[in-house]
């Protein structure tokens, strides 16, 4: 499908269900970029979820705006008033991008969005494209199970980090779970079954089947480390924001970013000469058996990206079709 088409019924489906046509177009953008990266677990097959969650009020269809509920010299604390987090974080950055001028660094809270925080990889390289440092932390639905535990808790919880560069940005944007709930929407979608030992069933046993998984839960990476790593991002995208915490603390979903311009401690140029030594160290770095070519964080999405861009066209399975065509 030609990206301007995709544009077209994303914006189509999200009118429809009441958006206003500012919100419809940054969700779209959002679902648009995760597409042309191929993240298929945060593009279109995000669409039906968003309409189940309008119907039931679980996100906001109103025209009161997002509010600044406090702002400092070095931060800014947003209510998104339970609206999709893919807009509430890019309107968030429109602020943030022209505050950090200022200030030089900057730490902005997000209270109660509502649903996903989307592809969080295109709000940081918006943040690189802009010579600034991304740090962000976002809580979310998505049933991750902590460590040592058969009950889910938390969502997948992103740890996603930015860094300007000469070239490509580095983009490290890695959830704390060993998949992520889009992953089970999209082999469930598809009736495909995941990767044994990824998800538990209900009742706690492994299992393959997506739609159990969802009843269960997804297992942290690299076993009580990601879990850690999920439990601070919780803490610093809910709790520090004022947004839901786990089960413990009702409320929405919250996330929590720094801006960081490199020129508070030394000269762009220089800083970015070196983040590419570092980069054309790795890329040149002796290759394990098999190893044709070492990427860094965040590479294989730009050459994605580019290459779709290039080709004016994104893939849609029939299957999410026919349920896409169903909302339109």
């Amino acid at each position: 499908m030609k990206i301007n088409e995709a544009k077209k019924l994303s914006n189509k489906i999200l009118t429809k269900l009441g958006f206003r046509s500012e919100e419809a177009e940054l969700i779209t953008q959002n679902l648009i970029e995760a597409e042309l990266v191929e993240k298929k677990t945060h593009g279109f097959v995000r669409l039906p979820a968003i309409a189940r969650l309008v119907g039931n009020d679980s996100i906001k269809v109103i025209d009161d705006d997002i509010e600044i509920i406090s702002e400092h010299p070095a931060s800014i604390h947003f209510d998104g008033k339970y609206k999709p987090g893919f807009y509430v974080i890019y309107k968030s950055l429109e602020k943030a991008f022209e505050k950090v001028k200022q200030s030089g660094m900057l730490a902005v809270g997000l209270k109660d969005l509502a649903y996903a925080s989307g592809y969080i990889g295109d709000y940081a390289r918006r943040a690189a494209e802009n010579n600034l440092i991304f740090i962000g932390f976002h809580n979310s639905p998505g049933g991750l199970v902590p460590f040592g535990s058969t009950k889910d808790l938390w969502g997948t919880n992103p740890l996603t980090i930015s860094v300007p560069t000469n070239n490509i940005p580095v983009i490290l944007d890695m959830a704390s779970s060993q998949c992520t709930w889009g992953d089970l929407m999209v082999a469930k979608t598809e009736g495909k079954s995941i990767k044994e030992g990824v998800a538990i069933d209900g009742e706690g046993n492994v299992t393959i089947d997506p739609a159990k998984a969802m009843e269960g839960g997804i297992l942290p990476i690299a076993g009580h480390k990601g879990s850690g790593l999920a439990f601070i991002v919780e803490l610093l995208g809910g709790a520090l924001s004022n947004s839901r915490v786990g089960g413990a603390v009702e409320g929405g979903w919250g996330s929590f970013y720094l801006l960081i311009d490199p020129s508070m401690f030394r000269d762009l140029g220089e800083f970015k000469d070196d983040v590419q030594k570092a980069v054309d160290e790795l890329k040149n770095a002796p290759k394990a058996e098999g190893v044709r070519e070492i990427f860094f964080p965040g590479e294989q999405s730009y050459l994605k990206r580019k290459k779709n861009l290039e080709a004016d066209e994104i893939s849609i399975s029939e299957k999410l079709m026919s349920e896409l065509e169903k909302l339109v």
